[in-house]
């Protein structure tokens, strides 16, 4: 009986975790292709921007926050490859939302106010919020499929 309601729990764990792997995914693909070119036709408005400033490091916490919950519970229910992924999912977004946005959002300023040399950090910089959300896809989809086996 005991094994009977261990097992239970462990897939309960393991729903909860692909749930909010699912969820992260949705979202980030919903800003991608939604919440970002609508910002982006919307303009540089200091409205525009100001939004942006607000939501996409408040999203990046959140994601960070998902991923976290999901490592515990898939470590919970024994799923060390998952965990690890979610946990590199996890500080991705932390790096994003933490370092690379800013410094982003810190080129632009820069650049817009007329500073040559920052549109290349912006450039650079860019290339770099860019990477860290393909490794951010690559990681919650690796952890979907060892949550899945």
């Amino acid at each position: 009986m005991l094994c009977y309601v261990m097992t239970r729990i462990g897939a309960f764990m393991t729903s909860i975790a692909l749930i909010l792997s699912a969820a992260i995914i949705g979202a980030m693909t919903f800003f991608a292709f939604m919440v970002a070119p609508a910002a982006a036709r919307a303009g540089s408005s200091a409205n525009v921007i100001q939004l942006s400033r607000a939501v996409f490091p408040k999203a990046f916490d959140l994601f960070a926050m998902l991923c976290a919950i999901a490592a515990l519970t898939s470590t919970l229910d024994g799923k060390p490859f998952a965990a690890a992924f979610l946990v590199i999912a996890c500080c991705v977004f932390l790096q994003a939302g933490w370092k690379i946005t800013p410094a982003l959002e810190s080129a632009r300023d820069a650049a817009l106010a007329g500073n040559r040399d920052a549109l290349l950090d912006f450039a650079k910089l860019r290339s770099s919020a860019i990477k860290a959300n393909i490794l951010q896809y690559i990681t919650l989809f690796t952890a979907i499929v060892f949550l899945s086996v």
